[in-house]
């Protein structure tokens, strides 16, 4: 069953006509994305299951294509199509191009990295590398899992920045337990780099702790230091 063949009442893509997009549920805009149903079930119906798995509809564009795949009456075309919506809020989230982009605050920070860790279910740590005008050179993942001490070596960090021409960086991890205090570990990490840098001439700036909603710099909480 597709979508013109419900009632009129049951039709997201007239509703969003007659009344805004804004009135929509999460299962009729999902719905409008799949376009179709199945042999048993219609869009909005489909919609409804493929939320009630993942738990929410973040966690459906989140899923990746082959868990989408897996689904009873998902094909490659609806998969992609999800996948698609979830690459188009991303880039909607970076309204500049990253070359143009100067870094003057903690939040500017976040958000660059915000769209990067929303629903991430593993701590990701990012490397900023930032000119002399703290415009922005490369942002990249360096490293994925819990942020260990014995794990993040500074040489493989600075070996990074050096080949990026970087004057300063900024680490940036998330939490996706969304609390953004630093745990013990992560100050001694944060030492450790700060200290390092002195060495190198490439100062660490700050080390940022993220979650989907809210950020921690730890520059600003004055626990950048040796």
């Amino acid at each position: 069953m597709k979508i013109k063949d419900l009632q009129k009442e049951e039709k997201p893509r007239e509703k969003m006509v007659e009344k805004g997009s804004e009135v929509l549920t999460d299962v009729e805009l999902l719905a409008i994305i799949i376009r179709s149903g199945g042999k048993d079930t219609s869009a909005t119906g489909l919609s409804r299951e493929l939320i009630l798995k993942f738990g929410n509809l973040k966690k459906v564009l989140s899923a990746d294509i082959e868990q989408l795949k897996n689904f009873k009456n998902i094909d490659i075309a609806k998969a992609t199509s999800i996948k698609a919506v979830e690459e188009i809020s991303k880039r909607y989230l970076t309204p500049f191009k990253e070359d143009a982009i100067k870094i003057k605050s903690p939040k500017d920070v976040y958000d660059l990295i915000r769209k990067e860790v929303i629903n991430k279910e593993e701590e990701y740590l990012f490397l900023i590398c930032l000119d002399s005008r703290n415009r922005l050179i490369s942002k990249e993942v360096i490293s994925k899992g819990t942020i260990n001490e014995t794990l993040i070596h500074p040489r493989e960090i600075f070996k990074k920045a050096l080949n990026k021409n970087a004057y300063s960086i900024i680490l940036v991890h998330n939490h996706p337990s969304n609390e953004p205090d630093p745990s013990d570990e992560d100050r001694k990490v944060t030492k450790r780099i700060f200290r390092a840098g002195i060495d190198m001439g490439i100062p660490l700036t700050d080390h940022l702790i993220v979650t989907s909603n809210d950020f921690m710099s730890m520059k600003a909480q004055n626990l950048i230091s040796i």
